[in-house]
Parts: structure tokens; C-alpha cells; sequence
């Protein structure tokens, strides 16, 4: 490695070495000479070396009245390489603090920000179903609410593998004592009135075919589950949004 690679290496620009370089050849002097040595124009020569003399690696002094630059000794670089090293250490062993800062505004801005996750068929339906009951169990939740439509067609239609991870997380939330504030909207062919369900065990005769949507709602997540022909459930994380469906459940108009 050449003395231009080794300045570079410091973060120095190819006219600090120059500079630094052509001063040393011609002992002190001011930026007037160097800059003619150089070629240079002298408002920048002196502005570097003011610069270079702020890093410690050249030395000032004043002769008759006219600041004077100069190299004290070629150590110095060794020196001033050294010090980086030392600063550079110091960052390294305090990088974790940085890290920790830095993540936590990240994770901030990540709270505004929906998460979203897709669940599709084949083990989506179990997955989604332990997702719902971790996160009840994890908060300490003690009440979910859950918004299903439910006619006559759809009923008609069961999937034996929905209904298997459905009963068991039925039976899973009342073991663990979970209220189920469920809403069921439903009618012969068409969606037309809204009642209530209490009973947990009721929830087992919901349908899962033809279109049917079921809407959970557990703390901060609302997970949207679709039973169409290749059916598919939405998990989105977020305060706002939860806090919305739990205002449209808690005002909805229940028929008689």
C-alpha cells in the first residue's frame, strides 16, 4: 500500500494527501506556497489545511504575522491512525446502544403500520385457529367477539376438515373459560338480520361453506376468514382498526 492508498484509507481526499504530502516535502510554509507548488487555488490550499491541522496530523505556528503550516514528524500519521482505531473500537463495543435506539424507532413506526398476514388453504385453517388462541392466551384475554353470517344454503355444506379444527378450538376457548361474544348474521337465502349467540357450544352448528364469513376479533387483531371455494383467512394487526371493529360490534342493532 502506497502513502496516496494509506491517506485515502483514512478518509482523506486526493487533495489532503496532496497537500499534505507537498508540505511535508517543502518543510513550513504558508498556504501561499503550497498552493503554488501545487497549482492550487490558495483559499482552498488554506481551508485544507486548517482542516488537516484540526485533525492533529500537521502543526501551525506564526511568522511575522502569516500563519505558517508544517509536519512535525511522519509519526504523527502512526499516531493519528491509532486514535482512530481506538475511536472506532470504542463505537464497535458501544454499537449495541445504537442498535437498541435505533430498532425501537423502528418498531414505533412499525405500530402505525397494519401488519397483514394471508393464510391460505390447506393447514391455514388450523394455523389461523392456534394463531387466535395464542394471542387470547398470551394477553390473558377472557372475551373474544366474533361476527358470522350463516344461512340456510350455506349450511347445507360442511367441510370435515373445517369442522374438526373448529370444534377443537371451540372446545380449546371454553376449557380456557373465553367468552365468545358472538354475532350471527343470517337469514333463509340472503344476510338479513343479526342475533346473538351465548352459548359456546352453539358456535360448532356454524357453517364454513358457500361463501360464509367469519370475523374474529381478539385484542388488537381481527382475523377475517373466508369459506369460498379455495378458501383463505386475513390476519391484520392493528390498534385502530381493531378498535373500530369493536365499536361496530358493541353498536350493532340485534333483531328481536
Amino acid at each position: 500500500m502506497d502513502f496516496q492508498a494509506y491517506f485515502k484509507k483514512l478518509w482523506f481526499s486526493q487533495s489532503e494527501w496532496e497537500i499534505f504530502l507537498a508540505l511535508y516535502k517543502l518543510w513550513t510554509q504558508p498556504a501561499s506556497v503550497v498552493a503554488k507548488n501545487l497549482n492550487m487555488e490558495r483559499t482552498t490550499v488554506y481551508k485544507i489545511l486548517l482542516k488537516l491541522s484540526k485533525e492533529n496530523i500537521i502543526s501551525e505556528t506564526l511568522k511575522l504575522w502569516v500563519k505558517h503550516f508544517f509536519v512535525p514528524d511522519i509519526s504523527i500519521l502512526k499516531k493519528y491512525t491509532k486514535n482512530k482505531l481506538e475511536v472506532y473500537n470504542n463505537l464497535e463495543k458501544n454499537f449495541w446502544n445504537i442498535e437498541k435506539e435505533l430498532l425501537s424507532y423502528n418498531q414505533s413506526q412499525k405500530q402505525a403500520i397494519p401488519k397483514i398476514s394471508i393464510f391460505n388453504w390447506n393447514e391455514w385453517i388450523k394455523n389461523i385457529y392456534q394463531d387466535i388462541l395464542d394471542n387470547v392466551l398470551n394477553n390473558n384475554y377472557i372475551s373474544i367477539k366474533l361476527f358470522a353470517s350463516n344461512t340456510f344454503d350455506s349450511a347445507a355444506i360442511w367441510n370435515n376438515i373445517i369442522k374438526k379444527h373448529s370444534k377443537n378450538f371451540i372446545k380449546s376457548l371454553k376449557e380456557n373459560n373465553i367468552f365468545v361474544d358472538t354475532y350471527l348474521w343470517e337469514w333463509a337465502m340472503t344476510l338479513e338480520n343479526i342475533s346473538k349467540i351465548v352459548e359456546v357450544e352453539k358456535l360448532n352448528n356454524l357453517s364454513a361453506a358457500n361463501s360464509t364469513v367469519n370475523i374474529f376479533v381478539a385484542g388488537q387483531c381481527v382475523y377475517i376468514m373466508m369459506f369460498i371455494e379455495i378458501p383463505y383467512a386475513l390476519k391484520i394487526e392493528n390498534k385502530d382498526l381493531s378498535y373500530v371493529f369493536h365499536f361496530l360490534f358493541d353498536n350493532l342493532k340485534i333483531s328481536e
